[in-house]
């Protein structure tokens, strides 16, 4: 609650903040029971917006729950949600119509392809990706009406958000379920230096866009994010004052410096927005002054006047004092004590300067009429004043309207199960090079250039399998999406396999089309939205346990692909490590190692594309296989998945095959 008085006092228009589950900041002092309504409440009554975090992925046996508490925050009347899951994104959207959705960056939307996907989805806003640049932005915006949100200051994570697996996989805390631990902020290093030695080759500087805010609003972006709900209220508080300044004409001449001083991770960065700007090596620093301090402290004490009213006071002998207040179209009215026959002539004036006394309150007032010529004691005025100050921020905040009744049963009916699997899976093998896939024994081969408009397709024309196109997670400029939308027009691909919502519709008149493991399904819920929207299968989450992905089987099975072998994507990297220390090689598919800490050696790949334009993956130190115990669980699939890199295998995993991902 510090926090978030400290946001609405140095003027924030929104705030957004989580409940106790749901939400990817689960370590931080979120808001539960009664504090929630209070929360809602404090900011409505200063013209200030709530958006309520919901944006983590959920289980099956969490879907239900998350779709209540979504309902009561539509009965506090929480301004918008912001989501990332899939599945509950559509249930709120057929559930609670009237219930405002913000795409979470979560859902790592950087093109127009996540925009038309918010649009026929009943998403009004989404929160982009850090790393989309301002031509992306621009282009966003000029095509489509759904609003755009950025990240405007602080941490930037390394890895692509909503494609991240580094702490779930190398130490069971998913950052996509709100545990993240944050492994890019500990020792990591390239090029085999010791990573003991104090290098941090992940871990990235701050965003700060204080210089680009005005570049930011021409392109289209309507709400500038501050992060910062694991911070301290004097950082908020800092922040917030300085950013309010700036988008008021009024930027202080030392913000830089002042931002720099209540905390940074070494020199600011623009993140991608003109190219990249993104160094790492950096560790967290807060040395803030005494004096700014003081100043953090002094912007809260009093709360700021930010709403309007108008006051008619009659007193008439005889006749119980009447206090009309009005804000806007609201109106109330209070009565107090019986007016007394004044001894001397009435000043109107008085009582008049004694209602403008509104301190402690987020009122000011603009107009005030005194009728009559009772007389009423100073305590009584201001108790009078007190009572009608209650009652018009009651009426502004309102009651909490009726919850909706959710249960299993309204969850399990959304739900488009597609029976039971075949005895025989199909198997799906992944490789990244012609040579792979000419040895490749499977029905399905699905291919992952390394340099996608480089890639012989006449070679590939002897393959006697089905081929299917794998798009990565990312694909930032116009030219990436063209080679791959020219590898879809040669005819010699049977399918597609899809990574993120923003390539929803690429590839859509292909006969096989994959939701990948990079579309996040977790639960039912979500796998259902993907079939329905006319894919053939989806991939399962990396992060399901056994008895997860068994109890998903039974429902869809015959359109379910399970990876049972291969080395997980940890990380998607718009900025290349590699490069950083030494510059840029035009690797193509092998860029390097990385080292952590504990010794442990992470493969980097990537996709180039004649652009110029590189997406970087970290992979797991381990592969994972699980073939022989899938074999021998009985879970019915359509097909099993093994994908095969560059990098030879060295140590085994069952990756959350057996263990709990919380």
């Amino acid at each position: 609650m510090d926090c978030l008085i400290a946001a609405v006092q140095n003027g924030a228009d929104a705030v957004y903040f989580g409940g106790g589950l749901f939400n990817a900041r689960r370590g931080a002092a979120n808001f539960t029971g009664d504090s929630l309504r209070e929360a809602i409440d404090y900011c409505h009554l200063r013209n200030v917006k709530t958006h309520i975090t919901l944006n983590t992925l959920l289980f099956d046996n969490e879907i239900a729950d998350a779709l209540k508490f979504a309902s009561k925050l539509l009965s506090l009347h929480a301004d918008a949600v912001i989501v990332q899951d899939l599945g509950l994104a559509s249930l709120i959207h057929e559930e609670l119509p009237e219930l405002v959705i913000h795409a979470s960056t979560q859902m790592g939307i950087h093109s127009l392809g996540g925009l038309r996907y918010c649009e026929r989805n009943g998403i009004g806003r989404a929160v982009l990706a850090r790393e989309v640049p301002l031509n992306e932005i621009r282009r966003m915006h000029e095509a489509s009406d759904i609003e755009l949100e950025f990240f405007c200051h602080g941490a930037l994570c390394m890895g692509f958000s909503g494609s991240c697996l580094y702490s779930s996989m190398a130490g069971e805390r998913s950052g996509n379920r709100g545990t993240c631990a944050q492994p890019c902020r500990k020792n990591a290093s390239v090029l085999n230096r010791r990573a003991s030695s104090g290098e941090f080759a992940l871990s990235t500087n701050d965003i700060c866009m204080m210089d680009e805010l005005e570049a930011l609003q021409k392109a289209g972006i309507c709400s500038f994010k501050i992060e910062g709900r694991m911070k301290q209220p004097e950082y908020v508080a800092t922040v917030t004052r300085m950013y309010r300044a700036a988008l008021d004409g009024e930027k202080p001449s030392d913000a830089r410096s002042t931002l720099f001083e209540i905390f940074n991770r070494g020199e600011f960065s623009t993140s991608h927005i003109r190219g990249d700007s993104v160094t790492t090596g950096h560790v967290g620093c807060a040395k803030p002054s005494k004096a700014l301090i003081a100043k953090a402290h002094e912007s809260v004490r009093r709360d700021r006047p930010v709403r309007g009213i108008n006051a008619e006071l009659e007193l008439c002998v005889g006749e119980p004092a009447r206090l009309t207040l009005g804000s806007g179209n609201l109106s109330v009215c209070a009565e107090g004590d019986v007016c007394e026959c004044p001894n001397t002539p009435i000043d109107g004036t008085r009582f008049a300067e004694q209602l403008k006394k509104l301190g402690g309150t987020p009122f000011f007032m603009r107009d005030c009429i005194v009728i009559g010529n009772g007389y009423l004691p100073m305590s009584s005025l201001n108790a009078l004043r007190r009572d009608a100050v209650e009652k018009l921020s009651d009426m502004i905040c309102g009651e909490p309207g009726p919850e909706r009744m959710i249960t299993q049963e309204i969850v399990d009916g959304h739900e488009r199960p597609s029976g039971a699997a075949s005895e025989a899976p199909l198997s799906y093998k992944r490789v990244r090079t012609i040579e792979q896939a000419l040895k490749a024994d499977a029905g399905m081969i699905g291919i992952d250039p390394a340099m996608p408009d480089a890639l012989n397709v006449s070679e590939l024309r002897e393959i006697g399998a089905k081929l299917i196109l794998i798009l990565p997670n990312v694909l930032m400029t116009a030219g990436a999406e063209k080679a791959y939308e020219r590898l879809v027009a040669t005819g010699i691909f049977s399918g597609i396999e899809i990574n993120n919502i923003s390539h929803w519709s690429m590839g859509a008149d292909m006969g096989i089309r994959i939701a990948g493991a990079g579309m996040n399904i977790m639960n039912g819920a979500a796998a259902s939205k993907v079939l329905e929207s006319g894919f053939t299968a989806f991939m399962p989450s990396l992060e399901l346990t056994r008895h997860q992905l068994k109890a998903l089987s039974e429902r869809f099975g015959n359109a379910m692909i399970v990876n049972t072998y291969g080395r997980a994507p940890l990380m998607q990297l718009m900025h290349c490590p590699m490069k950083e220390y030494r510059g840029c090689r035009k690797c193509r598919g092998q860029v390097g190692t990385l080292s952590d800490g504990d010794g442990r050696q992470f493969p980097l790949e990537n996709v180039r594309f004649s652009d110029g334009y590189c997406v970087v993956r970290m992979l797991n130190s381990a592969t994972t296989d699980i073939r022989e115990t899938f074999k021998a669980s009985g879970i019915g699939v359509f097909a099993t998945a093994e994908t095969y890199t560059f990098t030879a295998d060295t140590q085994i995993t069952r990756g959350h095959w057996t263990r709990a991902v919380d």
